[in-house]
């Protein structure tokens, strides 16, 4: 009897452990389903990821205009990851001022959603006809907070030269790094006006305004770097750099930021910008 027992025992054990086998087989073909779905899923984000870089990059400007009394030094990187950098250097339809645009966003999603705002209609216009720098950045701030999801963001910075009276007026809202350095070495930092875009930006942005002095400099380097290397470390590369030329500072500034992460390429977009003021020519006065 206690034979037979076993027996039914062991068949019993025998069916259930078949039953969790039929089971363990189940699960392995639904989490195979979910993987493959997933697979295709993230593919998918992937293309639509490298389509907006692409995108991205075709937009950004391979020339700068030249500008008499002025050296421009610029040098966008693409990240290996996430990127949502911009830049532009533009003459206004005064040909007495021009302008410059930098910004950084939270991924190619939101700097695409700002490009379109440049691309569409007004923005750039109403630069060209005098709209002062806040009121720029803020109408672009109004329109892009709607689209904006929860955890988007940009950061923007923009400058006015004017060549009358070698003035730049100037408005920046979030986190883009931007110095003054005049020849005598007295290092200034541009702030910013107020926070990132983000959805449904509220802020009041103000501009703000800087006499240019001849064989200075200006520095623009956008948020990556900022992190990466800190606001101290790029004031002491502007001050003991401050004889080299716009292209070295510039060099030094990137070479600075692979040393620290030990990375060829950046895993985000990086953007640095330096603008040498040369001797000034005839101050002109405002009409």
């Amino acid at each position: 009897m206690a034979k037979e027992a076993d027996q039914k025992l062991i068949e019993q054990l025998k069916l259930e452990l078949a039953q969790k086998s039929a089971e363990v087989a189940g699960y392995k073909t639904e989490l195979t389903k979910i993987s493959q779905k997933l697979d295709s899923l993230l593919s998918n984000l992937q293309n639509e990821s490298d389509l907006l870089a692409k995108v991205h990059r075709a937009l950004v400007p391979t020339e700068i205009p030249r500008i008499p009394g002025f050296e421009f030094s610029r040098k966008f990187l693409y990240g290996s990851q996430s990127g949502g950098d911009y830049f532009d250097i533009f003459e206004h339809e005064d040909k007495f001022k021009f302008g410059v645009i930098i910004s950084s966003s939270s991924g190619y999603a939101m700097s695409a959603l700002f490009l379109s705002l440049i691309l569409k209609t007004s923005p750039m216009l109403e630069a060209k006809k005098g709209a002062s720098p806040h009121a720029l950045l803020l109408q672009m701030a109004k329109e892009l907070a709607v689209l904006a999801n929860d955890t988007d963001y940009t950061n923007v910075f923009y400058a006015v030269v004017d060549r009358r009276d070698y003035t730049v007026r100037f408005c920046g809202l979030g986190n883009t790094a931007v110095f003054y350095m005049t020849k005598d070495k007295v290092l200034k930092q541009l702030t910013n006006s107020t926070g990132p875009i983000v959805k449904s930006y509220s802020d009041t942005p103000s501009t703000g305004e800087l006499e240019l002095q001849p064989h200075s400099k200006l520095c623009f380097a956008t948020q990556s770097l900022m992190d990466m290397l800190g606001n101290d470390t790029i004031s002491r590369i502007l001050s003991e750099k401050s004889k080299a030329g716009v292209h070295d500072i510039r060099n030094e500034i990137l070479f600075q930021a692979q040393r620290k992460t030990g990375l060829e390429v950046p895993l985000r977009d990086q953007t640095v910008v330096i603008i040498e003021i040369k001797d000034l020519g005839l101050k002109l006065a405002k009409t």
